[in-house]
Order: C-alpha cells, then sequence, then structure tokens
C-alpha cells in the first residue's frame, strides 16, 4: 500500500472515530458555542509581546547558563560539568547537608529527596548552610528555569509582536481554560508592577548587570506584554474562597459569606478562630497568626491533609512540625463545618445518584444525576450539574468495592480517559466528597470568568486574555474600569455571591 493510501486510509478512520465520539457525546448548548468562538477571537486577537526585550532575555539567559555552568564545574572539580547532572549533583551536595537540612528537601511519606526550585530557595535562606552548597543551588538557579523558556517561545512564534493561539477552551475537566504554546497562566504571580518591569526590562536590553539574573527574568515574565495603548487587567479577589461556601448554601456557609460582605480579613479571622478559638480576638492576631490562617485557608478548604498544610506553608517559607501541622488542620475543620458537611455531602449525593440511576439529588447549589439509556444496564456518566446549569461528566460510575489509601471499602468511582498500560484494566478514582466539591467549586468560578469575558466582549473591550482569576485587555485605563465593574456585577445565577475585585491595574506593561 502507497504512503498516499495508507494516508487516506488514516483519514476515514479518523472521521469515523470523530463521529463515533460525537455519538456518545453531549452537544454544547448555544451559550457554550458562545464562549468557544469568543476564545477563538481571543486567539486571533494575540498577546503583544516586547520583541527586543525577548531578544535581549534569551541572550542574556544563555550567557548567564554557561556562566553558571562554569561556576558549577570549578566548584565541584569537574564532578558536575552542568546544571542538569542531578546524579552529580546530589553525590556532591548531600554530604555538605546536616541531617535538619536533609530532612527538609524530604518527603515524610515516600522518604525521596527533592531540589525543586522552591526547596532549593528554603535551602539557600536556611541559616547556617555550607557556603559551596548555597552556591552551587544559586548557580543551578542561574542556569535558568522552565519559566525562563517563555521568552524564546514568544520570541519564535510571534507575528508582528503579537503571539497567537495561547488559550485552550475547555482545557480542563471543570471547564477552567488551559494555556498552549506561550503558557500565560503558568507565569509567576510575584510579578513586577508596570513601572518596576519598565525600568527593569530598558535595563535588560541595554545590557546593564543584573544581580541574581534568573530570579529577576522569572518575576518580569508579566513585563513581557507590552502595548503602547496601555495593558489593564482585573481579577477576583479570593473567588474559590467565596464560591465553596456559597455552594455549601448551609448556615455555616452563609456565615462565612458574611465575613466577606463586611469586606473582613478573612486570614485575621481564620487565625483568631483557629489559636484563639474566638473571632473577637483579632486584635490579638499577630502577623505570624495571620500567615497561619491564609496557609491553612490555601490549603484545607478541599480536604487537605497536614501535608498540603506542609506543602503549601514552604511556599511562604514557613515550616510545620507534624504534630503543629495537624494541630492546625483540626482547629480549621472545627472552625469551618461548612466544608466538612460539604465533602459528606457531595459524596453521599454520587453515591445515591450512581445507585439510583436518572435521578436527581440536590446537594447544596449543585445537582447529581447518573445517565443511564433504558436499554443498557450500566450508567454512561454521572452528571454534576452547576448552578449556572452547565454539567460536569464523570464516565462510567460505578458502585462497590475499591482500592482506597487506607484499605478496600465499598465507594462510589468513575473511569478516567487516561489509557491505561497495555493488558491492564481501565484506570478507575474514588468519587471523593472533597474532590466532587473543589471541581464544582473551580467550575463556577470557571463560569463567573466565562461570563465577564462574554460581557466585556460585548461591550466592546479589547480582551486578549485571561490568567485563572484575572481578565487582560488593552486600551485606556477607562476601559479597565468598565472591565472592573462588569466583574462585580453578579451572574443570574448566582443570587447572594459576594464577588469582590481587587480593582484595576493598568500600565503600558503586565504586571501586579
Amino acid at each position: 500500500m502507497s504512503d498516499k493510501d495508507l494516508m487516506r486510509e488514516y483519514c476515514i478512520n479518523d472521521v469515523e472515530v470523530m463521529r463515533a465520539a460525537g455519538r456518545r457525546m453531549r452537544d454544547l448548548t448555544p451559550e457554550e458555542w458562545e464562549e468557544y468562538h469568543l476564545t477563538c477571537r481571543i486567539n486571533q486577537r494575540g498577546l503583544p509581546v516586547d520583541v527586543p526585550l525577548c531578544k535581549a532575555a534569551v541572550s542574556r539567559m544563555d550567557r548567564s547558563a554557561n556562566e553558571a555552568n562554569d561556576v558549577i564545574q570549578k566548584l565541584t572539580g569537574g564532578k558536575m560539568m552542568k546544571h542538569t547532572e542531578r546524579k552529580s549533583r546530589d553525590a556532591w551536595l548531600y554530604p555538605k547537608l546536616t541531617p535538619l537540612q536533609i530532612k527538609s528537601i524530604t518527603d515524610e511519606r515516600t522518604g525521596k529527596r527533592s531540589l525543586d526550585k522552591d526547596r532549593r530557595a528554603i535551602l539557600i535562606q536556611t541559616y547556617g548552610i555550607d557556603e559551596d552548597a548555597k552556591e552551587l543551588l544559586q548557580a543551578i538557579d542561574d542556569a535558568g528555569s522552565s519559566a525562563l523558556k517563555k521568552y524564546a517561545v514568544a520570541l519564535h512564534t510571534h507575528i508582528g509582536g503579537r503571539v497567537f493561539n495561547t488559550f485552550q477552551f475547555n482545557g480542563a475537566g471543570t471547564g477552567r481554560f488551559s494555556g498552549r504554546g506561550l503558557q500565560p497562566h503558568n507565569m509567576r504571580r510575584d510579578a513586577y508592577s508596570p513601572e518596576e518591569a519598565e525600568a527593569l526590562a530598558q535595563a535588560v536590553i541595554a545590557g546593564e548587570p543584573i544581580e541574581n539574573v534568573s530570579n529577576v527574568m522569572a518575576r518580569l515574565l508579566r513585563g513581557m506584554l507590552l502595548h503602547e495603548m496601555g495593558i489593564y487587567f482585573v481579577d477576583w479577589s479570593s473567588i474559590e474562597g467565596r464560591v465553596a461556601p456559597w455552594l455549601a448554601n448551609s448556615s455555616h456557609g452563609e456565615a462565612r459569606l458574611e465575613l466577606y460582605r463586611n469586606k473582613m480579613d478573612v486570614y485575621k479571622v481564620t487565625a483568631a478562630l483557629m489559636i484563639y478559638k474566638n473571632a473577637d480576638y483579632m486584635d490579638r492576631v499577630t502577623p505570624e497568626d495571620r500567615q497561619i490562617g491564609k496557609i491553612a485557608e490555601l490549603s484545607l478548604q478541599f480536604g487537605g491533609t497536614k501535608r498540603a498544610l506542609q506543602s503549601m506553608a514552604k511556599k511562604f517559607d514557613v515550616h510545620f512540625s507534624d504534630a503543629a501541622a495537624m494541630g492546625h488542620v483540626e482547629n480549621w475543620q472545627r472552625t469551618n463545618p461548612w466544608a466538612l458537611d460539604s465533602w459528606v455531602a457531595f459524596e453521599e449525593g454520587a453515591k445515591r445518584a450512581v445507585m439510583h440511576p436518572n435521578t436527581d439529588f440536590r446537594v447544596g447549589r449543585c445537582t447529581f444525576r447518573a445517565y443511564q439509556l433504558v436499554e443498557e444496564n450500566f450508567s454512561r456518566f454521572l452528571w454534576l450539574q452547576l448552578p449556572s446549569e452547565r454539567i460536569l461528566a464523570y464516565p462510567m460510575p460505578r458502585y462497590g468495592m475499591v482500592e482506597t489509601p487506607w484499605g478496600t471499602s465499598r465507594k462510589a468511582s468513575f473511569q478516567t480517559s487516561l489509557t491505561p498500560a497495555k493488558g491492564e484494566p481501565p484506570i478507575r478514582h474514588v468519587l471523593r466528597g472533597s474532590l466532587l466539591f473543589q471541581n464544582a467549586t473551580q467550575a463556577v468560578a470557571a463560569d463567573c470568568l466565562r461570563e465577564s469575558l462574554l460581557c466585556a466582549d460585548s461591550e466592546g473591550l479589547d480582551i486578549v486574555g485571561h490568567v485563572h482569576d484575572e481578565i487582560i485587555g488593552l486600551g485606556p485605563r477607562e476601559d479597565g474600569e468598565r472591565l472592573n465593574n462588569i466583574m462585580l456585577e453578579q451572574p443570574w445565577w448566582a443570587d447572594g455571591l459576594p464577588l469582590d475585585t481587587g480593582g484595576v491595574s493598568w500600565g503600558k506593561r503586565y504586571g501586579k
């Protein structure tokens, strides 16, 4: 068979597979088609990038990597030739670390050591670390990171100073968008302000010396986006922290929402409840206490354990012992009964829906329903309907014996779309209540974003991107104010959800 015939056969099979998939999947709603077409328009507008900065950044990072590798070779006596040689790195570095320092980079559950960027940062800042070890870790950072490759991506893919097709509609199962190519969702959040970014960008273009170049260039990534008319962006404040108790639709959830409605510092309130067991003691909350409240809020809302708390704490350069972490988890759960109640209710709702197909089961502000054809004895999907009436899908749900980390038990489970190893059964995951609650919360936050994007587009705003909970547009500050007002509007399905924003950020460069 010729190559032409093989290609023809492949194309025919491809169309047949797509038709079969289409027959089994539900159609998009008119609203979803509108959101999809808006994503296409945003991708066609493109993100404006500073091409001279990208050229200078790529050149700077290449030189920095070569210089860092020279340092690494001299420092290790030739035992390491490049920053990517992990086995040689570990053999040279670990003997120079104390047992406590080794513990800080070791996963207590698996016993495996890691020197990712977060743990390197912790070691570099550790008091009493061996100076040669510290210099090696700094050199590895200076040799570059995956984040810095975005300058090269922008440089090699831009057309006339714009990078196109960077957003993927429904990129995640919850309906959230994901990134492609330039991946704007992965840019550092601790970015410089537009004014700081402008000064640093000019310094990079001019070839001026910069200390800690790897960290500076990573923080400057957002500033790579440049437009003479101005770039504005608006983000929601604690969007998931507001959506989660609203979804619970309970008296405890309403009490949490009142904190947001009254413009209170939720992290301070959480700290007062966790540490002093009384919200009236907020005046006793120190900055360190508030940090504990913030870490707990960010890591425990969806069933996080002490390990989730410890992992989040490391990002803030905070360290908790196992006992302290367990205490914080218990205190947070005690003061947030709406969350525990939601995890239990969502798991029970999913189980009942799987056991009783084609019957609605209301949980909080969501509804579960297992979809089963009359002539079949199995459910094709478990639907989770959101307040917006959009649905999340969990394929091939079952209720029966499953293996969990804590032993065999009867649970509801669903089949993932991941391809198992050859000869292995399909991969299944337990429908945990905390996971379902997290999915619903992220999906509702995505619905807020979708609605605001459609409204902003209909108002004629030049929207060119969005990153999680913020929307990016081009134009004068006044356009940013219009966007801010749009994002403060309550969607038709979100009665009682107290939305708020951080206000408008505007400048020639995208920043914080």
